[in-house]
């Protein structure tokens, strides 16, 4: 996934192959608000997912949809970074990963999601990474969920 680190003044991003490297001096590269800081005493829920069965899955995605509904923080708001999730079906890839309905989707992997397409698009990615990371709101508590994606056990 997208991650960002500033060493020694040099600013490498590390965004799908691409690397660069200087100094920013006018602004920051332009995804950077994307990226929300993981906030501190976070209730943190830890999964170990075999790979196999995430990405049988995720081969189901397709059959298995969930519907995400953007959460208006006041009535004035116009854009939304979050979204609650509806109709997560006991088969799917989300309800192997812990995700339940009424959940609040906040982030995946530090980055705001910032329209509904991108969640699924980004839980369709994870059959090749090795961990992974979703912050949700549950019953108004914030939650980290954090992934390990395993090898099957040999027999």
């Amino acid at each position: 996934m997208k991650e960002l680190v500033v060493r020694m003044g040099c600013v490498v991003l590390l965004l799908i192959g691409v690397v660069g490297c200087g100094i920013q001096r006018n602004k920051d590269p332009k995804f950077i608000e994307d990226i929300r800081p993981i906030p501190p005493a976070l209730k943190v829920n830890s999964f170990s997912i075999q790979r196999r069965d995430l990405q049988q899955a995720i081969s189901r995605l397709a059959d298995t949809p969930i519907r995400l509904v953007p959460v208006y923080q006041t009535v004035s708001s116009t854009e939304s970074y979050e979204y609650r999730v509806f109709d997560v079906t006991p088969d799917s890839v989300y309800a192997l990963m812990g995700i339940e309905n009424s959940d609040i989707i906040v982030a995946a992997d530090r980055y705001l999601i910032k329209n509904p397409a991108q969640f699924p698009a980004f839980v369709r990615l994870l059959g090749s990474e090795n961990e992974a990371t979703i912050e949700i709101r549950r019953g108004g508590e914030a939650r980290l969920m954090k992934y390990s994606f395993v090898p099957a056990a040999r027999r």
